[in-house]
């Protein structure tokens, strides 16, 4: 007769949740994630088989759930998401788990909003990895955008160009937070990662946003920081950097702002899945100015 053990949490399980105080990111700071980018996260890609079957234990004991993106052709990898147990014992051990975390929301969303936020991981993963490469810069912290819709930026603003008011509500993919070791230097990011899907209209209505919150500095007091940089990353090639960056200077230029805004603004194309070095090391990020083209490392500055 076969006997069933009961589930323990140990650290193999723990750390996929929460993180480890080396890399303190698991799947309730990233919202859902792939076995994949978990690994890279916290192994060598060798232990891919090891994570899958630790992330089936947490299934099959009500701390995690998963599922997958349909397509036409095939059905992609699985992601996981936490479910009640896993809500549960992050709660037990001093975690917030707000009513936004039902687990079942998370497996309600549109594919769309799954690939963007799996994507938006692999920019959040190189930049809690960047220690490893680099031991001048590390991730201080981040706020994923699920924390900060709970509370949005409002912004009333009028346009000196056509004298409209507009309210703009900005929420961005994530705060980030890089702190050069030993010091109190900080570069703070507020990101936005695209997928090459949003069109002129749209787009430059979010720059539009995010020149009246660097105008009215309603950011100061919202993140309790003197100065910020917008970041635009994208998996979507070169050819959608420079319509990015060409949409961002046309609407700089339509209200004739400053240099002290517009070069608030900076964007770069990745590979996916990137690197921390490549994306936070290398000289690969550029300004909306196209007479100002030159690339340079937002971390690095030699």
């Amino acid at each position: 007769m076969s006997v069933i053990r009961a589930f323990r949490m140990r650290p193999i399980y723990d750390l996929l949740l929460r993180g480890t105080t080396a890399v303190p990111v698991g799947l309730y700071h990233l919202q859902m994630a792939t076995a994949e980018q978990l690994c890279r996260l916290h192994y060598s890609p060798g232990s891919i088989k090891a994570i899958k079957a630790r992330l089936k234990t947490l299934v099959d004991n009500g701390f995690l759930q998963t599922d997958s993106i349909p397509t036409k052709l095939f059905k992609s990898p699985f992601y996981y998401a936490l479910d009640t147990a896993g809500m549960r014992y992050l709660a037990s051990v001093g975690f917030d788990t707000h009513e936004s975390w039902r687990a079942q929301k998370e497996m309600d969303k549109h594919s769309l909003f799954i690939e963007h936020s799996l994507e938006l991981n692999d920019i959040l993963i190189s930049a809690a990895l960047v220690h490893r490469v680099d031991e001048r810069y590390r991730l201080e912290g981040f706020i994923h955008e699920r924390v900060l819709k709970r509370q949005p930026l409002t912004i009333d603003w009028k346009d000196d160009s056509t004298g409209k008011k507009e309210r703009f509500t900005v929420i961005p993919d994530a705060y980030v937070d890089f702190q050069t070791t030993g010091t109190k230097l900080h570069l703070r990011l507020l990101l936005e990662h695209d997928r090459g899907t949003e069109g002129q209209h749209f787009f430059r209505k979010r720059i539009r946003a995010y020149i009246g919150l660097v105008k009215t500095g309603n950011y100061k007091r919202y993140f309790t920081v003197d100065k910020l940089t917008v970041a635009f990353t994208t998996f979507a090639g070169d050819a959608r950097v420079r319509q990015m960056r060409a949409w961002t200077e046309q609407e700089l230029k339509r209200t004739d702002e400053s240099w002290e805004v517009g070069s608030v603004f900076t964007f770069t194309g990745l590979s996916q899945p990137t690197t921390a070095t490549q994306a936070w090391i290398e000289p690969r990020w550029q300004l909306a100015y196209a007479e100002h083209a030159e690339r340079y490392s937002l971390l690095v500055h030699e």
